[in-house]
């Protein structure tokens, strides 16, 4: 969504210089004839041509210093041990270790991916069955490759303790996860109402496959995230959060970075300072008419709850001006209630 921040100012520059130096001269789109002359007996010279001066170059002006283009970022580490790990990430790596057979973690988003390379490029929280785990990384398989996730980003897949009917929570859902309303609950098993292609279904998972939020922020919780530096410190962008340490947080958006956003460029994951972090609370669906806050391309900013679907799970929102968004729903993650200093949509 955000290739045309990758324009640069300096092709736009060099676009408008290119026009003007090929516009036709007047030799070669003659006026009209001078009706007078057109109709007169007497013969006259024809008129003289415009003289023609010596071509001469004009000034070399100095274009504007192009940005350079986002680096290629290196986002696998390949080890002698046949295992892959993420070679971007700079945040914390141990965490208790892994011992149920399988395990949540924030792995390559194999979904998205067309072929194995650049795994890490593109994260997602799933669950995976564990090769072997210790306080350092979770190992496991896919595809016919082993990958490596840092402990400090892997939760055991067990029960979620006191989980009922009515919460919301991360469901197990295709090669990813999804977020859904919990139905029904027993011993063994739970049921996930997902809102999915723009129709509700219903999964019974084992209860292993359902991994509670770690509110307000921690593994899998929404928030709207403020970066620092660049030329949108003002835009709220819809994040996932993976990762809260002190005073740092590691987050995920949908936007990919091009050139003038500095560390941002060409990555999905990205660390920020918790304090610019707006949690999302899902447990508590907005009601129609409720003024709230999202990520859209075109305005970035405030809107209004305009109709609520399955209880919370999706939003159709009003923007200023009744402008129409570039998208017709958005999930119950994307959306936060409007913030008391900020203006409500009107």
């Amino acid at each position: 969504m955000s290739y045309r921040k990758l324009v640069s100012p300096a092709i736009v520059a060099s676009l408008a210089l290119s026009v003007a130096a090929c516009g036709g001269s007047a030799a070669e789109n003659p006026p009209p004839a001078d009706p007078a002359m057109a109709t007169s007996t007497t013969p006259s010279a024809a008129p003289s041509a415009a003289p023609t001066a010596t071509p001469t170059a004009a000034p070399e002006a100095k274009p504007a210093a192009e940005p350079e283009k986002p680096k290629g970022l290196v986002h696998d580490a390949d080890g002698p041990d046949g295992v892959r790990r993420w070679a971007l990430w700079d945040g914390p790596k141990t965490g208790a270790a892994i011992t149920t057979p399988k395990a949540w973690v924030v792995a390559p988003n194999m979904g998205s991916l067309k072929e194995t390379k650049d795994s890490f490029g593109a994260v997602r929280i799933k669950l995976v069955t564990v090769a072997k785990a210790d306080a350092n990384e979770v190992v496991y398989e896919e595809r016919g490759n082993k990958y490596a996730v840092p402990a400090a980003l892997a939760r055991p897949a067990a029960p979620p303790k006191g989980l009922k009917k009515g919460a919301f929570a991360i469901c197990n859902f295709g090669q990813s996860h999804w977020v859904g309303r919990i139905e029904a609950v027993d011993a063994k098993s739970a049921t996930c109402a997902l809102r999915f292609m723009k129709k509700l279904r219903k999964e019974k998972l084992p209860l292993e496959e359902v991994l509670a939020f770690e509110a307000p922020l921690g593994m899998g919780s929404y928030a709207m995230v403020r970066f620092e530096g660049g030329p949108d410190t003002d835009t709220s962008y819809a994040a996932q959060v993976f990762l809260v340490s002190g005073e740092d947080a590691w987050v995920t958006v949908e936007t990919q970075f091009g050139n003038g956003y500095g560390a941002r460029e060409g990555r999905r994951v990205h660390k920020v300072r918790a304090s610019n972090l707006t949690p999302i609370d899902v447990s508590k669906p907005l009601a129609v008419g409720a003024p709230c806050l999202t990520e859209d391309v075109v305005r970035f900013g405030a809107c209004t709850v305009k109709k609520v679907f399955d209880g919370g799970l999706a939003y159709v929102l009003a923007f200023k001006d009744n402008e129409s968004p570039i998208q017709e729903e958005w999930d119950l993650g994307t959306v936060a209630p409007l913030p008391k200093e900020a203006k409500p949509a009107k």
